[in-house]
């Protein structure tokens, strides 16, 4: 009996969490975008991936309703295919440029990161990773940042893999860790978009987040139904020895959804549920997730942030809708 009301008390949880989700579109645009990174003082960044449709400037500010191309006109312009932006916890902001814009022969070592500050909007650092890392068949997708102990990490959407940065600035080095492993692969055939069908095109690991003390990495192959983890002290270990890290790797989720970006608020997990066109939530504590109830379609929700008020943003870059778009690319507040 005491099971019974425990389980029914959760389940009244989760549906007033449902029903309390509220979106609202803060911004929109004619151009595809798909990272968003906003700063500690709600500063609000965006990039446009060369892909569909996209503007002369690959990385933008929106303020005050503008769209500026930033750092600055020049450099904003002469990124070749940007991917993500993301703002770490000393504010500065990283800039993943693919190097591999679509329709363009894919060449190996193209990839670059670059870190921004933002008090001075000014260019403090860039690498640009080897060929041995950035494969001809790679796509740099995603990068969380642990400023604590100088790490980064990325995923290879195409390919399959974690890719460790070592961010010391006077011996930085990329390698490739679990590489074309099984739980980096997707492991569905397709997805069923609630609007678009079935799409048989499968993307690899892609979405990742790290936990806020950084010990922990998140990640899922896009066309996937399995959430993994791993310990980042095995990351960096694999440096020296690569033998022990497949081995560490735990299943956070075996029932996930489908999605792109991965976001961590409190103990929940946040990401889009790209079929079903709408936002899942899972809690690494309790393990259940949850569609909240948003009473609208989300049309590939793809990067998320967060604001200094803990209220959720994402962009929606609709890539399921290949040549036919539906509406305006948005930008989504989240209150969940």
């Amino acid at each position: 009996m005491k099971k019974i009301i425990c389980l029914l008390m959760l389940l009244f949880c989760l549906v007033t969490e449902a029903e309390a989700a509220k979106v609202k579109v803060v911004a929109e645009s004619a151009y595809q975008w798909t990272g968003l990174a906003i700063s500690q003082e709600d500063r609000m960044f965006v990039c446009y991936p060369t892909w569909r449709n996209y503007p002369e400037y690959k990385v933008a500010e929106i303020k005050n309703g503008r769209v500026l191309p930033y750092p600055n006109k020049e450099l904003a312009a002469s990124f070749s295919c940007v991917q993500s932006v993301y703002v770490d916890d000393k504010d500065k902001l990283w800039i993943l440029d693919t190097g591999k814009p679509r329709g363009k022969q894919a060449v190996a070592g193209s990839a670059k990161l670059y870190k921004v500050d933002l008090q001075q909007n000014k260019l403090l650092w860039q690498y640009a990773f080897p060929a041995k890392v950035d494969l001809a068949t790679s796509y740099l997708n995603d990068v969380r940042v642990d400023t604590r102990r100088g790490y980064a990490y990325l995923t290879d959407s195409t390919q399959g893999g974690i890719i460790v940065l070592n961010l010391n600035p006077k011996k930085p080095g990329a390698y490739r860790v679990l590489d074309n492993i099984p739980q980096v692969k997707a492991d569905l055939p397709g997805i069923a978009f609630a609007s678009t069908g079935f799409d048989k095109h499968q993307t690899h690991s892609d979405g990742i987040e790290l936990s806020k003390d950084g010990k922990t990495l998140y990640f899922s192959a896009l066309t996937g139904k399995t959430l993994y983890q791993i310990a980042t002290a095995k990351l960096r270990e694999a440096m020296v020895d690569k033998t022990n890290a497949a081995s560490s790797i735990r299943i956070a989720n075996a029932n996930n959804v489908p999605t792109d970006g991965l976001w961590l608020k409190g103990d929940s997990l946040y990401m889009g549920d790209l079929a079903k066109e709408s936002i899942y939530a899972f809690n690494l504590k309790t393990k259940q997730g949850v569609d909240l109830e948003l009473k609208q379609a989300i049309h590939w929700a793809d990067s998320f942030a967060q604001d200094r008020e803990g209220r959720l943003y994402f962009t929606t870059s609709q890539i399921n809708y290949r040549d036919k778009v539906q509406e305006p690319y948005r930008i989504y507040q989240l209150e969940p």
